[in-house]
């Protein structure tokens, strides 16, 4: 596919949303998989519409979650607002699920013959913007949390877990996490998972990698089960727990107090 220039900066210009980049938090979030959005020139990538309303096009309750947090804790926060299924941001530019060709199974026409400069378009698109949007919010920052959910059935496997921390690197910082949901989850009945439902450190993953890690940042995975965003209450309960438990641990932290740079 080929577009006009003005177009692909237009298409680029609403694939991330900025909230609160003026403010001094040590936190940035972010949120990889908020948008279930396929630009307009691709359509529906081939696909039947149900399907860019599931888990597969995006983390159902990520986007409200990330809001929640942004505001409780006054921090700035980036979301994606296209489908992961378009481009997965969170992936490598070599990973096969980057542009993924399948969906379970279920193939994904315009994803099924992806030349290099299909590649680069949908980049230029969809990955470049969200990097451009980050790291300017960096300098200064003391830690980065990522959020997303995950489905409670994943192939026949019911998950054990409610809340889980996906870490790569020890910190105190999520060890501070771990110990106040922990604390405080146990009250309202939630299962709280250590790398758990996914391994973090079995597995790659881009952002955190590229604007945490590499910049020697303390950071993680927030995975929530979007069964407990159906319905307000418990969303707004689970909101105020990891809003509080991310206040709490944010005085982990070195230089807490110290507005970023």
């Amino acid at each position: 596919m080929q577009l006009p220039p003005n177009m692909v900066a237009a298409l680029a210009a609403e694939a991330a949303e900025v909230l609160r980049p003026a403010s001094a938090s040590p936190l940035l979030l972010l949120c990889e998989h908020a948008g279930a959005r396929v630009p307009a020139p691709w359509g529906g990538l081939g696909l039947p519409p149900a399907l860019l309303d599931t888990h597969y096009a995006y983390d159902p309750g990520g986007d409200g979650l990330t809001r929640v947090l942004s505001a409780r804790l006054e921090a700035p926060a980036v979301l994606a607002r296209y489908s992961r299924i378009f481009l997965d941001y969170n992936r490598f530019p070599e990973d096969w699920d980057h542009i993924r060709p399948d969906l379970g199974g279920i193939p994904v026409p315009a994803n099924l013959r992806i030349s290099a400069a299909e590649r680069a378009l949908r980049r230029a698109i969809a990955a470049t913007p969200l990097d451009q949007a980050i790291r300017p919010l960096l300098p200064g920052r003391r830690a980065v949390v990522s959020v997303h959910s995950f489905t409670p059935v994943m192939a026949g496997d019911h998950r054990a877990v409610d809340i889980g921390v996906l870490w790569r690197q020890d910190s105190g910082f999520v060890r501070a996490v771990l110990a106040e949901l922990h604390g405080r989850a146990a009250g309202l009945g939630l299962r709280i998972g250590d790398n758990a439902p996914y391994d973090w450190r079995r597995v790659v993953a881009y952002s955190l990698q590229a604007h945490a890690l590499d910049r020697g940042l303390p950071c993680f995975y927030l995975e929530v089960n979007n069964a407990l965003f159906s319905d307000p209450a418990t969303s707004e309960t689970i909101a105020a727990l990891i809003a509080d438990v991310l206040a709490a641990a944010l005085t982990a932290l070195p230089d807490a107090g110290r507005a970023p740079g």
